[in-house]
């Protein structure tokens, strides 16, 4: 007499483990430093402040904030926009080509947040930047009369957030344009009004009082004075003449208007990024 086995039950297929958005941040900035590397563009964003840096350093030599030269206050200043260059001109045009290549929605679309996306960019943006400030400030330390930040962590701070703001700055162009060639245009505009108003380039000393505040309301100005600030350990917020040195404390008391002014650059933007960016290059 045969026996008959019943089939077996059909196995279910085992769930995937959940990624945290914190670990797939970090695996896409990894993907991103990859990819930046590969991308000759790139590069040419990485030559930019170096060049104004030489531009920098013939300007007149005589000391105007604790013994350090109009020159090196304007290298300090760039310092704090280097990540302007980064964010608004590399984030604009990839984003953009991802955007026509449907890299971006396949991504939206396999389950990954905007948050770990955005977070990508940001962060290669970061890493970047910190390693262009670390290779400027050795060469202001290799200087005859070269020194140290006064301050690292305002310098590390100023350099975290401007790579947030320009970041996020470079992907809010990204809905206006078509293609990555728009954006690369399309970005020098208010990389260019930026650069120029961070005092990265030129002094803002000769603005009128009126002029110096409308412009420290954009997030150019208030990332060049963090680093002149952790540099010279002077409260230069309210510009070079008549700059007191002081405590730690009271330098980060000076710099909370500056804080502020990039906090709220970072809310403003963050908010336009998160209902205008589009995923798709159908969308209207």
């Amino acid at each position: 007499m045969s026996t008959t086995t019943a089939p077996e039950a059909p196995t279910r297929p085992q769930p995937r483990p959940r990624v945290s958005p914190v670990k797939q941040t970090l695996r896409l900035t990894r993907t991103e430093i990859t990819l930046f590397a590969r991308y000759k563009t790139a590069w040419i964003y990485a030559l930019l402040p170096l060049f104004f840096l030489f531009t920098s350093m013939q300007l007149p030599p005589d000391p105007v904030v604790g013994g350090f030269g109009l020159g090196e206050m304007t290298m300090f200043g760039m310092i704090g926009v280097i990540s302007l260059i980064f964010g608004v001109g590399h984030a604009s045009n990839v984003f953009t080509a991802r955007r026509e290549s449907l890299a971006l929605k396949r991504l939206r679309v396999s389950g990954v947040p905007p948050t770990a996306i955005f977070g990508g960019v940001i962060g290669v943006v970061f890493v970047f930047s910190l390693f262009l400030t670390v290779f400027i400030a050795g060469l202001i330390l290799a200087m005859p009369e070269g020194a140290l930040p006064r301050d690292p962590v305002m310098l590390f701070t100023s350099v975290l957030l401007g790579s947030i703001v320009f970041s996020l700055l470079g992907l809010a162009v990204t809905p206006l344009v078509r293609n990555a060639e728009m954006a690369q245009m399309a970005s020098m505009v208010p990389m260019m009004i930026l650069l120029f108003t961070s005092g990265g380039i030129m002094p803002l000393e000769f603005l009128p009082e009126t002029a110096r505040t409308v412009v420290g309301l954009l997030p150019s100005m208030p990332a060049g004075e963090l680093v002149q600030a952790a540099y010279t350990g002077h409260d230069v917020f309210g510009g070079f003449e008549g700059a007191q040195e002081v405590g730690v404390l009271g330098l980060w008391t000076a710099a909370l208007p500056s804080l502020a002014v990039l906090g709220g650059w970072i809310a403003v933007l963050g908010l336009i990024v998160a209902r205008y960016f589009r995923w798709d290059p159908r969308q209207g």
